[in-house]
């Protein structure tokens, strides 16, 4: 029904616009559609009108990269390798802290818990982000959640020659997880030798409830590269050791309390939940101490003037220990409690053998990416790429008997998990004459993503032996599109693109095991398949040089990841619970009104509207009516917002420039008939105001201050909006304020000195963010 309104919509606006001019906007229209620009009011227009515009070499907005191929009639917000520079980036999640309508949630150093979040999206619903390098995909869109942001790690800030933001899914080009966003990286190939190290060290004092850390951590990076006629490479190597905060703590409910008849025990602390309710805090999960170590190699070849071939591939491998539980609670002798049953203020509340654990991960993944490019002189431009990313190890250890004991062993669980994906893109695109210009382009795309893992219990957990098998489960995605779009230039200043892709999409071989009485016992879950046609329209009017208006509305299918269909567990008996068949794609309504006033080489204002109404949203969920807590459909999610974004390159005085943005958003559910007390509600994790300002003051090429400023305003993490605190377990609003000063000694040779979080905020996102954190860097290059 849906497809049938907008195709009405569509036939409606371009019966319209045969007797009238229609008011649009693009986000930039200086290059043309085939390098991933905005759809181009005019080719005159192309030459005169829009201009990239360098915000003291912070911020670009409007143009994405030349190596993009994606047509995008969309926002644009764009950062520069200059950019990146100036701001306190030690990982590549860093560098988007600063984006328009976005959020990058990232709680401390070495995190693979990052997702990336554009306008209205929720950071649990990780598959409405898509993020590219190069044309690989960084995306685990293996299941959903936190623990599968993109693979940043692959990435090195260092490498990173621009990054394109795209906001909404307008393009037919990008598949339907491009519904929130897209993240494009462009990654730098040398011109000639090129040598880069730097040494960063940085430090943060944690302190919250009786925590109280002193915890350093450095980042070393080298890269060399060369070109020698058709021959180019870079290698790079990156180490981060880091300790970090603890982010999770042990509480009990004051209303979960018994009749006293345990051990009294000082040491607690009184406290609300994010539901204003009583509880008591005792302890924390501990510290932890991580070192990444990231190699990766990109080899091209230029086989003409106008084609390449080019390889990327990169290994990373990671460790990280919780090995420091801490607990408040003392007995009468002033002994550390970890377990048994407690007396807290008169009542009794029962502390099991793993309350305080211990952990430890091991991983090692590896990234393969063959690409090859043509831009033939007779206008015929030709992408290919293929890509695999590969889980080659994934072993989590954590210990079940008492701390402080089980350090260095005893009973405990041992997870192994095996995750990956395959990508295959090919892509066209030519000009054509013929009322009017033409860029017209067509593509196929495939990915097949895949998890199989097993949870064991073990009998000593330290050494990793095995006992018998917990739970073992895995499953299947695959995706073939097509997509075919036309830019037409009706006249210098006016456009129109037409896009449409088609997807076929499967779930598959999902199964789930455990060890029962009788042994191993194994239960296969349904197939299940999708396919949908999603149609796409923009229109660019500019009636002058200095003005741009863009409308575009698409629709877009998000369809469920091998995590969120196949979630659940089995009984010792076979039987699957928690898993959710039915389980139906995300259909997003996308609308976007752009308003463009362009500075010159000053800089550009930008003023967007936008409407997604999304059908099926899927969430994390308690059904009210049979209490089962799985992966359900919301019925009907509606989020619009106004966006508004300002860059200047000479704020008043020569050398100081302003990026500033303030986003409003609204994202309300409309229709939940699981959940009937979250309608009219505040969909979870939206906040209503987001407000960006970046200073940036560079007086001479010697020196340069950076000042920014980060406020989020009210949200939720319950769908009825229950949680009216903040805190521990809940979300906060804030406001954060970070500073950057670098100074360069010769053409080579620079140093840097940085705070985020400069007046020390404790604030939330169920856990604790980075309290005031220092960073130090020296570089070198040449």
């Amino acid at each position: 029904m849906r497809r049938l309104k907008i195709l009405i919509c569509l036939s409606m606006v371009v019966l319209w616009m045969g007797t009238n001019f229609s008011l649009t906007a693009a986000a930039s229209s200086e290059n043309p559609p085939f390098t991933g620009t905005s759809a181009s009011a005019g080719r005159e227009e192309k030459e005169a009108g829009d201009q990239a515009v360098d915000l003291g070499d912070v911020t670009v907005t409007g143009r994405i990269a030349d190596e993009s191929f994606a047509n995008v009639p969309a926002v644009i917000e764009s950062i520069t390798a200059e950019g990146i520079e100036r701001i306190n980036a030690i990982e590549t999640q860093d560098v988007f802290k600063y984006m328009p309508g976005s959020y990058l949630r990232k709680l401390y150093p070495g995190s693979t818990n990052s997702p990336l979040v554009i306008r209205g999206n929720n950071s649990e619903m990780t598959g409405r982000t898509l993020v590219m390098m190069d044309g690989i995909r960084l995306s685990d869109f293996t299941a959903a959640g936190h623990g599968n942001a993109p693979k940043w790690f692959m990435v090195a800030p260092q490498e990173i020659e621009k990054v394109d933001v795209i906001y909404g899914p307008f393009s037919a080009g990008l598949s339907g997880n491009s519904m929130s966003g897209t993240a494009l990286i462009t990654t730098h190939l040398p011109e000639g030798l090129e040598v880069d190290t730097s040494f960063k060290y940085f430090y943060q004092n944690a302190h919250e409830y009786k925590t109280d850390d002193d915890l350093h951590g450095f980042n070393a990076f080298g890269s060399v590269g060369s070109k020698t006629k058709n021959f180019s490479y870079n290698l790079w190597f990156n180490r981060l050791e880091t300790q970090n905060q603890s982010i999770s703590y042990v509480t009990k409910s004051a209303a979960d309390g018994g009749p006293a008849v345990g051990s009294t025990v000082t040491g607690w602390v009184a406290d609300k939940d994010p539901g204003n309710q009583d509880r008591y805090v005792l302890g924390a999960a501990g510290t932890s101490d991580i070192v990444n170590n990231t190699f990766k190699v990109k080899l091209a070849y230029d086989l003409t003037d106008f084609s390449k071939v080019r390889l990327t591939s990169a290994i990373w491998d990671s460790e990280r220990d919780e090995d420091s539980p801490e607990t408040y609670l003392r007995d009468a002798g002033g002994n550390p409690v970890y377990t048994g049953t407690v007396d807290i203020d008169g009542k009794s509340y029962t502390l099991n053998s793993s309350t305080f654990r211990y952990r430890k991960y091991e991983r090692q993944d590896l990234l393969n990416g063959l690409g090859y490019s043509l831009d033939s002189p007779d206008g015929l431009k030709l992408e290919a790429t293929l890509s695999t990313y590969n889980t080659r190890d994934n072993i989590s250890r954590q210990s079940t008997d008492p701390a402080p004991a089980s350090r260095t062993g005893g009973a405990g669980r041992v997870t192994d998990g095996d995750e990956g994906w395959y990508t295959a893109d090919i892509k066209a695109a030519r000009d054509i004459e013929g009322f009017g210009f033409h860029t017209l382009a067509a593509g196929y795309h495939f990915d097949q993503y895949y998890t199989d893992s097993e949870t064991w219990n073990a009998s000593n957990w330290y050494n990793d032996i095995r006992t018998t098998l917990q739970e073992a489960s895995e499953g299947k995605t695959r995706t073939h599109a097509l997509f075919l779009e036309d830019t037409w230039h009706v006249a210098d200043r006016w456009s129109i693109y037409l896009g449409g892709r088609y997807e076929w999409w499967r779930g598959f071989d999902a199964n789930k095991s455990t060890d029962g009485s009788l042994g191993r016992i194994t239960s296969d879950l349904a197939d299940k398949s999708e396919n949908y046609f999603s149609p796409k329209f923009s229109t660019t009017f500019s009636p002058s040089n200095d003005w741009q208006l863009r409308f575009s509305m698409a629709l877009a299918t998000r369809f469920p990841t091998v995590g969120e269909l196949y979630y659940g567990g089995i009984s010792a008996t076979g039987v699957i619970n928690n898993a959710n068949p039915d389980l139906k794609p995300e259909e997003s309504f996308a609308r976007d009104f752009t308003i463009t006033r362009f500075l010159g080489s000053k800089g550009e204002a930008r003023l967007t509207f936008f409407q997604d109404d999304i059908e099926n949203a899927i969430f994390r969920q308690t059904n009210a009516c049979t209490l089962v807590r799985n992966f359900q459909n919301v019925d009907d999610v509606r989020t619009r917002g106004v966006e508004l974004a300002y860059n200047i390159r000479r704020f008043f005085i020569d050398g100081l420039g302003l990026f500033t943005n303030v986003a409003w958003t609204d994202s309300k559910i409309l229709r939940n008939d699981t959940v009937p007390a979250s309608v009219g509600k505040q969909f979870p994790r939206v906040p209503d105001w987001r407000i960006k300002c970046v200073l940036d003051y560079a007086p001479t090429d010697k020196w340069a201050l950076t000042l920014a400023g980060h406020y989020s305003g009210d949200q939720h993490t319950e769908l009825d909006n229950s949680d009216t605190s903040g805190g521990y377990g809940g979300v906060d609003d804030f406001l954060v304020f970070d500073a950057k000063f670098t100074y360069r000694f010769t053409a080579g040779l620079e140093a840097a000195v940085g705070v985020d979080n400069i007046t020390d905020e404790l604030y939330h996102v169920s856990h604790p963010y980075p309290m005031r954190t220092l960073f130090a860097e020296i570089k070198y290059a040449f």
